[in-house]
Order: C-alpha cells, then structure tokens, then sequence
C-alpha cells in the first residue's frame, strides 16, 4: 500500500485540468509570462541595447544638431548661462533616450528581427534560447532587416523634410496645410506598419516587399484596432519619460536598455500573433517558417 493508509501517495495522478475550464483571457497570460520570464526579456533587453549600440551611436550624431536646435529655441527664455546649460543637457539626454528607444521599438534592422524572433516566441508561450536565438535570427534576416532599416531612414528623412516644407509654407498659404496633414497621416500609418513588419519578417518566408505591402494591409484591414496598439504601445513607451519629469530622477530613464523595450515588444506580438492566426494560415505559417530556415542555410 502506498503511503500511509493512502495518505501522502504522490504515485497516483493529481486531479489534472478541468476540460470545460474556460481559457485565460490574453489580459492575464501576458502578465503571467511577463513575470515568468522576466529576467529573461531583461537579458534580451540588455543583449538587444548592447548589439544595436554602434548604430544607437550613430543614430545619435545624426539627430543629435537637429534635436540641439529644438531644445535651444525651447530654452531660449530660460534665466541665467548656467540654468540654460543644465537644462539642455537634461533634456538633451532625456529626449535622446527616448528616440534611440524610439528606433529600437519600430526596428533597427537584423537586431530587431534577432530580438523580435523570441518575444515572438514567449508571446506565444514557446521556447527560445535568448543569446542563441537571438544571434541566429539575426543572421537569418540579415538581408531583409538590413533593407528595412535602410527603407525607414530614407522615408524619415523625406517625411521630415516635406511636413518642414508645406509648415512654412502654409504659414503664406493657408490652403497647403492640408497637405502638410496628408503627410502627417502617411507617416503615421508607415510607422503603424511596424507593428506587424518585424513579426512578420520572423515568420514568414517573404519578401522585403510582400512584407511591407501586407503590413500596410493589415494596418488598414484592423485600422481601429491598429492605431488602439499604437497608442497603447506609445503610451507605455513614454511612461519613463513622463517618470523622469514628475520625479526629476534621470536613472529612471535606465527602464529603456534594462527592460521597457522588451516588455513592448512583448505586447506587440501578443496582438500580431492573435492578428496572423486570424488571417493566416497556422499550418502554412509553420512550414513557411522550416522553409525560409533552410532556404537561407542553402544560401550559407
């Protein structure tokens, strides 16, 4: 007799899972996994800062003359040399963090697809070897990341220059403003599209340009719930920033390479994931998957 008079018999099966136990809504499960695998997505937020640094450098330079002009003419009334100087170099760090983040959450290339490769796969409660994976991933989609990342720096630096442009001149033109906002609304479905580009990329066997047309159909297919996730995710995105100015404490900004851009990453492909087993084929989307793996070991 096992146990003792039946007591403490850890031989016989538990009372398992009720089948007609209702499924967790995805509300719950994302905080369930955020807090399983939390030290993980720290690490991958670590290791996806710290692989992405050299083009966060030069990000940087390239940003960092037209963000000064911003904070000068915002400044231009302060008070006092050495007042002026503290605050241009607060906000100069506060708002550099915060676009470098910016690129990080939208997509910097193969690091992106590395990084969104296992927030994927924890978004869909399966394993991933964080460093492995990471690095396996973005050798796999280097090609396609490296494109994309060159795509959206090209498309800013046109967008910034035109919306500048029709500014001025609808300052002496009034009805060229609707121009001016036409470009605004484009730019913010382009940067919608990003919601589904790298998620995509990481499982589809597609190319450059399939992804970006069907990321721009998704983006109008689910508008609503689209520009829902954007400012969901914006949102969140800002909340460290917002932290800094209420408690003046800049390590608070340290959110964004130890954790904050993993956790939006997280919730991003949560929603893709329930967006493409919708509308995509789970079956096809596997083997698409297998097939562009060895499709680009063949290329090796």
């Amino acid at each position: 007799m096992a146990g003792f008079f039946g007591f403490f018999d850890y031989t016989k099966p538990g009372p398992g899972v009720p089948e007609d136990l209702p499924p967790k809504s995805k509300f719950i499960v994302f905080f369930e996994v955020l807090a399983r695998k939390f030290w993980k997505l720290c690490w991958l937020n670590i290791l996806y800062f710290l692989v992405s640094l050299p083009i966060l450098i030069i990000l940087y330079f390239i940003i960092g003359n037209y963000l000064l002009s911003i904070i000068e003419s915002v400044t231009k009334g302060v008070q006092g040399a050495k007042d002026v100087q503290t605050l241009q170099s607060f906000l100069m760090t506060a708002l550099s963090l915060l676009l470098l983040s910016g690129f990080m959450v939208f997509g910097i290339g193969p690091t992106t697809a590395g990084f969104t490769y296992i927030v994927r796969n924890f978004a869909r409660e399966e394993h991933a070897w964080v460093t492995s994976d990471f690095f396996e991933h973005l050798r796999k989609n280097i090609k396609e990341g490296f494109i994309s990342f060159i795509v959206d720096i090209l498309v800013i630096f046109v967008f910034s220059v035109s919306i500048r442009f029709y500014s001025y001149q609808s300052i002496k033109y009034p009805s060229v403003g609707i121009i001016k906002y036409f470009l605004i609304f484009t730019f913010l479905v382009y940067l919608m599209m990003h919601i589904y580009i790298y998620p995509m990329m990481v499982t589809y066997n597609l190319k450059v340009r399939h992804i970006y047309k069907n990321a721009f159909i998704f983006t109008i297919l689910k508008l609503p719930h689209t520009i829902g996730m954007f400012l969901l995710m914006v949102g969140v995105w800002v909340i460290p920033f917002l932290l800094l100015f209420v408690t003046k404490f800049l390590l608070v900004l340290l959110l964004y390479p130890l954790i904050w851009v993993s956790i939006l990453g997280l919730m991003q492909n949560f929603y893709t994931n329930y967006v493409f087993g919708i509308y995509l084929n789970p079956q096809k989307q596997e083997e698409q998957t297998e097939n562009k793996s060895d499709d680009k070991h063949e290329d090796n």
